[in-house]
Formats: structure tokens, C-alpha cells, sequence
């Protein structure tokens, strides 16, 4: 990818034109339900954004996306971006108050979705929140667990996504014969990578079917059929496909290439198992949806690991910075630093943390650092290996969570009096656990209070686990804690 002097998010398009103009009749899309040309994406793509225009949409305006995995959300997408537009990334399978609680934050002029099933083109209608918000230099924004009982929204520009994309095609080397699975979250940084990555070097973006995460089985199943060279994962995504691969007797990941693990602590033990798998190339990554996409990589060599005796459950090695990023530990707090030229613009009404996004530590020009709040140290070679939080912050399956949105939410149910949200130990690593103090004389059971929860907040904040107590403590520095789980 070249950088091409083009306004705002339209020039996120310039590689998938580029493509389209060397290769038009080769397929860009392939899905259950639809296989495209570069020809005939980019014609869906632009009738999509003349709609658009006719709408009434201009250049900076403000749109909220409800994403759906289909062929619908690259073309609505990539349209909305044609048309000068910074997109809001929804998961349309929120509850109605979570989608309601982003919307308000955000502030669009307009509403997006996929149209009716089955069909391409985009739906577009005015959005009904008065006094929307410009977009002020942004591409898309992303919504984070915020810490004040409601969503973060984090605003992010073109130039940081394109410099950031760069660097990934001048690395690993994507190309035509590439094919990359569309498995992000929803609404989440890497869905941007796994769409923008096959489509800026004219591979293929594999759609899986609606029901790809029924079942570890149907998601092996896709991956055996559809055949992907490259996959952006979770290590959470990849104990699951490489559970049902081992039950179905192996095989089933051989066409990986390239496996970029991020979003969580990635162990040695399940890079050893994913590479008597595979001969994919591995890569532990880490970043934050304020670096954005990944700020810093490094190689997993299962062979040096064997060799140094590294034991299954030790973290694995993130890098120093990539990208221009620089990746720098606080001397006292020990506290992970990222300095970048590529950050997110910053957060909108202050919803995330406090004191995050800080000057350069070392004064360069275009340079800011973003104070991650992870702990890390650092190893002989120069990288840095992440050793846990320094604040509440939480990460379950590759989701950040902010416990005190969790606690506000269940503090909401009329029986609740107070609310404690913390990781705790499950049979496959940690889970969500949440601690309750009923009203006094009162009872709640959790599957009730996980209804009311699973009503507020996405799947992913729902708890695994709750319990009740008849009330939380201090502990040595003065915070509540809930004790022990059993």
C-alpha cells in the first residue's frame, strides 16, 4: 500500500481501487451467500455512496453503523466512508438500552445497516438524536466499557488506521493469493484489519455463515472449508478451534499462513499446541483501540521456547513497538507506555479514563503517548512480556471490560444494593465473576440478575459468575473487596 493524498476516510479506499484496476475480475468477496468480483464490490460500493450523497449526507458527517457478519457490512462500510463519512462501529445484537447508551454518546447524523437480509446494499436513514456531532478529523469510532457506568467512545482517524495498515502489508506481505477470514468482534478494532487487509492487497475476505459461533464444530467447519491463509484471533478463539480440531482428529488448519494472536496474554502452551497443528507463522500482538490496531508485535518461535525450557503457562513476549510506536515502561509503576504518531484523536465527553492520552515522554513532533494501565517488564531481548493491571480494568476473552460499568449496571436492579466486578479462576482460565449485596431481607437469585444484566450490556460484560454476599469490605488500600470465591 501507498499512501495517496486523498481527504478524510475516502482515502481508505485507494488500495481496494488500486486493486480493482489491476484485477477487477478476480473475487474480493466470497460468503454463503454471495461471492463478489473486485469489480463488482467496488460498483456496490459506489452506488452505495451515491445513495448516500442523494440522502443528504456530506463529507465529516457522523453515522452509526449496527454491524451484522455479512456481505452487507464491508460494502455499508467502505460506502459510507466514499461518502466523507466517520462510522460508528455497533454490534447490532446488543440489547436495545446498550445500542441506545453508544448512540447517545456518539451523537450521528445518520443510521446505518445492512438492508433487508439476503440483499447488498446498504440501508441509510436520519439518525433522531438532535444536535449531532461532526465528525472533527475521524474515520470511525469505536465503543469501549467506560468507567462511569456507560460506554467510552473512542474517536480514531484516518492516517492512524492507513500508517498502521502499512506497516502490516510492508510485513507480512499479504497478497492476491491470500484469504482472510472476517471472525473479529463486531464493532471491535481488529474487524477494521480483518476487512481492510484482503481487500487493500487484492485477496479474498471470507464471510462465514450466520452461525459460525453456534458451536467450536461449525467454527472448524467454516475454517476447514473456506480455507483461510490468514486469521486475526483471540487466544481464546484459537483454544476453541484447536479443541474441535483435535477432537475431529486434525487437520482442519492447514491452510494458515500467518495466525495473529491478540486482545489478550498469549502463553507458550497454546502456541506449542497450535503449531503441532499448523506451520503458520505466529505472532503475538498487542495494542489497544486507543494505539489503534497493533502497536507492537513479535514472532513466536516454539522451537526457542523448547529449547529455553519456557513453561506452558508463562506469558509470551509482545515486542518493543512497531509501526512508529515505541513501547516504554514507567520507572516507578512499571506501567506499559505507548508513544505514537498513530493514536486515537482521544475519547468523546471525556467517557474513557482520565490522564490516558499524555504528551510525549521524549518531545517528538507528532508523537503522544497512551498510558495503558497494563503492568509489563522487560525481557533481555528488549521486548516487553505484560504481567497484569495496575487499575480495575479487566480482560476476558480478548474484551477489555471496565468493572464499574458492570457494577453500575447491577446496581440498577431494584434488589441490589451494592456490586463488586473481578476476573476469577474457571476450569479454562479466568472468567467474569460478580459479587452482590442484596436490599436488606431481600433475595436474588443470579439467573435473574443475569437477565437484567444481559438487558444493559453486551454478552461479553455479562458475568459468568455471581454470587451474593451480606456485604463487600476494604481491603489494605481502602477499595471494596468481596473476599475469596470458592
Amino acid at each position: 500500500m501507498t499512501t495517496t493524498e486523498v481527504p478524510g476516510p475516502t482515502r481508505l479506499l485507494e488500495p481496494l481501487r488500486a486493486v480493482a484496476r489491476r484485477r477487477p475480475d478476480a473475487v474480493a468477496l466470497e460468503g454463503p451467500d454471495a461471492a463478489l468480483t473486485y469489480r463488482e464490490l467496488l460498483g456496490r460500493i459506489d452506488d452505495a455512496a451515491t445513495r448516500m450523497r442523494a440522502a443528504g449526507v456530506a463529507p465529516g458527517d457522523t453515522a452509526v453503523l449496527h454491524t451484522t457478519r455479512d456481505a452487507r457490512l464491508p460494502v455499508t462500510l467502505l460506502a459510507a466512508w466514499s461518502a466523507g463519512m466517520c462510522v460508528a462501529l455497533l454490534d447490532a445484537g446488543l440489547p436495545a438500552a446498550r445500542i441506545t447508551a453508544c448512540e447517545t454518546v456518539i451523537r450521528p447524523r445518520w443510521r446505518l445497516s445492512g438492508g433487508p437480509t439476503g440483499l447488498i446494499e446498504p440501508h441509510i436513514e436520519p439518525h433522531d438524536v438532535t444536535g449531532a456531532r461532526p465528525a472533527r478529523g475521524g474515520s470511525h469510532i469505536l465503543l469501549t466499557s467506560g468507567t462511569t457506568g456507560g460506554p467510552a467512545a473512542v474517536l480514531i482517524g484516518p492516517d492512524a488506521l492507513r500508517r498502521t495498515l502499512d506497516w502490516y502489508a510492508d510485513t507480512f506481505r499479504p497478497g492476491p493469493e491470500d484469504r482472510v477470514a472476517l471472525l473479529a468482534g463486531l464493532g471491535h478494532d481488529p474487524l477494521l484489519r480483518d476487512i481492510l487487509v484482503p481487500l487493500s492487497s487484492g485477496g479474498t475476505l471470507l464471510v462465514p455463515p450466520a452461525d459460525v459461533f453456534a458451536h467450536p464444530a461449525a467454527l472448524l467447519g467454516f475454517v476447514r472449508s473456506a480455507a483461510p491463509t490468514v486469521l486475526h484471533a483471540t487466544p481464546a478463539l484459537l483454544e476453541l478451534l484447536l479443541a474441535a480440531d483435535t477432537a475431529a482428529h486434525g487437520g482442519g488448519l492447514r491452510s494458515l499462513r500467518l495466525v495473529v494472536s491478540g486482545g489478550a496474554r498469549l502463553d507458550a502452551g497454546l502456541a506449542r499446541r497450535l503449531r503441532r497443528a499448523c506451520e503458520a507463522t505466529l505472532v503475538n500482538a498487542y495494542g489497544a483501540t486507543e494505539t489503534p490496531q497493533i502497536a507492537s508485535c513479535a514472532p513466536v518461535d516454539v522451537a526457542a521456547l523448547d529449547a529455553a525450557g519456557v513453561p506452558d503457562d508463562a506469558g509470551l513476549d509482545v515486542g518493543g513497538g512497531v509501526a512508529g510506536a515505541e513501547l516504554l515502561l514507567d520507572p516507578e509503576s512499571g506501567e506499559v507506555v505507548v508513544r505514537s504518531p498513530s493514536l486515537a484523536l482521544g475519547y468523546l465527553d471525556a467517557t474513557g479514563r482520565a490522564g490516558r492520552f499524555a504528551a510525549d515522554p521524549r518531545g517528538a513532533a507528532g508523537y503522544r503517548a497512551y498510558r495503558t494501565g497494563d503492568r509489563g517488564e522487560r525481557l533481555p531481548g528488549g521486548g516487553i512480556r505484560i504481567t497484569g493491571r495496575l487499575d480495575r480494568e479487566l480482560s476476558v476473552n480478548g474484551f477489555r471490560l471496565a468493572p464499574e460499568e458492570i457494577e453500575s449496571a447491577a446496581r440498577r436492579h431494584p434488589l441490589v444494593l451494592e456490586a463488586h466486578a473481578q476476573s476469577v479462576p474457571g476450569p479454562a482460565g479466568d472468567v467474569l465473576g460478580l459479587t452482590v449485596v442484596p436490599v436488606a431481607g431481600a433475595h436474588i437469585a443470579p439467573g435473574v440478575l443475569r437477565t437484567h444484566l444481559a438487558a444493559l450490556l453486551p454478552r461479553h460484560a455479562v458475568p459468568a459468575r455471581i454470587r451474593t454476599a451480606p456485604g463487600l469490605t476494604l481491603g489494605p488500600t481502602h477499595k471494596a473487596t468481596p473476599g475469596k470465591w470458592s
